[in-house]
């Protein structure tokens, strides 16, 4: 494992566990490092994978494997910001962080919502009959406080006859 990789990997698992940390504490500065230490972890992985298909190919040792898992881990990174560009500019998505800026149980525990984190994760399906759209939603958000942090689970449905709606609030 190269110097880089070595430097790339502690990185990724320094934030991952502040992001852990975080979370455990309620330590209100940088919440998003757990996602980002994922991430860094992800790309530490295909430096290795890169690093390995170098030294196999220099040994003269197959690499067909190897340069599967990079095409795919490549893949992945490049899908990733695109995934998450289409949740953030979802109706649904939309919908529900106006509903977190609103809600008083929301309030109550971490007061005036200040933003959201960088990276939500989830979900949205919607299926069309006739012109009908229906469909269900699931986020997972980092809400930031004026007191605290809390990462919220939220859910929401859509019918032919109505906006998308939250159902479900974790």
């Amino acid at each position: 494992m190269s110097r880089l990789t070595k430097t790339i990997l502690i990185i990724g698992l320094i934030l991952l566990i502040y992001g852990y940390l975080c979370r455990q504490f309620q330590i209100g500065f940088f919440w998003d490092s757990k996602t980002i230490g994922l991430i860094i972890l992800f790309i530490t992985l295909l430096s290795y994978w890169i690093d390995l298909r170098r030294t196999r190919s220099q040994k003269g040792k197959k690499t067909l494997w190897v340069t599967i898992g990079i095409c795919i881990l490549i893949f992945g990174l490049i899908v990733m910001p695109v995934v998450v560009f289409m949740l953030k500019t979802s109706d649904a998505y939309a919908t529900a962080i106006e509903y977190l800026k609103t809600d008083p149980k929301i309030k109550d525990e971490i007061g005036n919502v200040k933003g959201f984190g960088l990276i939500p994760t989830g979900s949205v399906g919607t299926t069309t009959i006739n012109g009908a759209e229906s469909g269900s939603a699931s986020f997972e958000i980092t809400v930031q406080g004026n007191n605290k942090n809390k990462d919220v689970t939220i859910h929401l449905e859509k019918t032919p006859d109505k906006s998308w709606t939250v159902t479900d609030i974790r």
